[in-house]
């Protein structure tokens, strides 16, 4: 086999290799952003390594090199790269339908406290055990409460008409409800 065969041959190994990296790197962050909120700010950083790699193929491309640019390994680098962040951003969004889900009882027995009452509670522990069984948690990773992080601290009465419950999600990043509005939105 000659040396320019070998060396062909290696270039392919190596892209089939650098493939299934970084499309299993994609699926691993993908599933690690349905678990956490925190993983979605890998995401900026994601795209800037996807920006400079393209800067430099780009470059070396355009100088006069002996070597030719292969652009088959940055065309996979930034293919997983783009995977990941449709996953993890997937992911996240996944996480605040799962908010939604999780705090449509309690949304439910607020209204239903406010039709019977007139007025929405002070406080979220006279809905429990009467019209809740347990209160949700902002943190959802298999149920259990964050420290720290109790839904009870995250509802505000606002007034006798309005409330709005918020769940810290990313660092900065808020998800709340709007009684008046009955949507969820995030804000920082």
């Amino acid at each position: 086999m000659a040396s320019s065969d070998r060396a062909a041959m290696n270039r392919h190994r190596w892209s089939i290799l650098l493939a299934v990296f970084v499309l299993a790197g994609a699926l691993g962050l993908s599933a690690l952003a349905h678990a956490s909120f925190n993983a979605v700010l890998l995401v900026p950083l994601l795209v800037v390594v996807g920006g400079l790699l393209l800067v430099v193929t780009l470059i070396l491309a355009a100088l006069p090199v002996r070597r030719r640019v292969s652009f088959w390994p940055l065309s996979i680098l930034l293919a997983g790269i783009a995977l990941t962040c449709v996953g993890m951003v997937r992911g996240m969004n996944w996480r605040f339908d799962r908010v939604e889900r999780e705090f449509a009882p309690l949304i439910a027995a607020l209204e239903a406290y406010r039709a019977e009452k007139g007025t929405y509670p002070e406080s979220l522990e006279a809905l429990v055990p009467d019209r809740l069984e347990k209160l949700p948690a902002c943190d959802l990773a298999e149920g259990r409460s964050e420290p720290g992080r109790p839904v009870e601290r995250g509802y505000q009465l606002m007034a006798s008409d309005r409330f709005s419950i918020t769940c810290y999600t990313v660092v900065f990043w808020k998800y709340s409800y709007n009684s008046q509005q009955k949507e969820w939105y995030g804000w920082d």
